[in-house]
């Protein structure tokens, strides 16, 4: 064998032995949404021929059962029993199925933004309990909404950013339905809270709205006033309150870097003496789980970075 061939065989096994790249987080919730939505096609489309299946067989058994021939009755019996034993069998064998694939992808899904979205230097300890849901006596405590009827979480996470403890949680926050009729949630986003060192009495709102869709804006600042308002910013706080006395400019500055607009609707952030917290609202692009069509890498890349800025703005002291 000639000493070139040598070298490309070389070349090749070191071409086979090379690793594959570590996949990103778009990569593998791609791969676990491709899956799924195959399943979901081949299962939608087995439901439908089987439907088109029962409804021949239906009409069928009902010919034979209606007929005045004894034997085409009994055959139409024995047909009718067959058919109720096939659905009911099907309806066994497949009620799990999809219910566990979509778990499945949801779960995938879920791991890989985490992983982005706390890959930061600054986290660490990151927790995640799929179990534990956000409480409602703590969003509504936090005096920014009232009325809601539920919190519906998910995706908890515990850690520490800076060394700082830090809660996090998607959530929304429900309202009774009128009449019948649903009616929009108070708040869909993310949620984050930290302890804070500080030491005032009552509570700051800062509201951060894109004002030309202005949405989920607080509901529960009637106690009050507003010191200081811009269309697409208003701080509330008690009548008098000088909040420029009490928050860092630093932290003021560094919520600033936070660009409303795209699929970032509007962000509350609560100021109490000791605790502090962030209600980030996204649109459906963030919020919901994509099952027909890619996610979108930029506004899911934005949205990490618009939870870090925010991180880093209520960890100062």
């Amino acid at each position: 064998m000639s000493e070139e061939n040598i070298n490309v065989n070389e070349q090749e096994e070191v071409k086979e032995a090379a690793p594959a790249e570590p996949q990103n987080y778009v990569q593998k919730i791609e791969a676990a949404r491709a899956d799924f939505y195959k399943s979901y096609k081949t299962n939608r489309t087995t439901s439908n021929i089987l439907m088109f299946v029962m409804v021949l067989g239906i009409c069928g058994v009902m010919f034979l059962m209606m007929s005045n021939n004894q034997p085409l009755m009994i055959v139409g019996y024995v047909l009718a029993g067959l058919l109720l034993a096939g659905m009911v069998t099907f309806y066994f064998l497949t009620r799990r199925k999809l219910p566990n694939k979509t778990q499945n992808y949801i779960r995938t899904m879920t791991e890989a933004l985490n992983e982005e979205m706390f890959n930061d230097k600054d986290f660490a300890d990151i927790k995640v309990d799929p179990e534990e849901k956000l409480k409602m006596d703590d969003l509504v405590g936090d005096g920014i909404y009232k009325g809601a009827s539920e919190v519906r979480s998910r995706n908890v996470v515990r850690g520490t950013f800076k060394g700082h403890h830090f809660l996090y949680g998607e959530a929304a926050l429900v309202v009774p339905a009128q009449r019948k009729q649903a009616t929009p949630p108070l708040f869909v986003g993310r949620y984050v809270s930290v302890p804070n060192n500080m030491k005032f009495d009552g509570r700051f709102v800062f509201v951060y709205k894109n004002p030309k869709e202005p949405l989920d804006l607080p509901n529960a600042v009637e106690d009050l006033v507003a010191l200081e308002e811009k269309d697409d910013f208003v701080v509330y706080g008690a009548e008098g309150a000088k909040y420029r006395d009490v928050i860092n400019s630093k932290i003021l500055s560094q919520l600033n870097k936070i660009e409303l607009g795209g699929h970032l609707l509007n962000m509350n952030v609560v100021f109490w003496g000791g605790h502090t917290a962030a209600y980030i609202s996204y649109d459906d692009t963030i919020m919901s789980v994509p099952f027909d069509k890619p996610i979108d890498k930029e506004g899911f890349d934005k949205s990490f970075n618009d939870l870090l800025n925010c991180l880093k703005a209520i960890t100062l002291e």
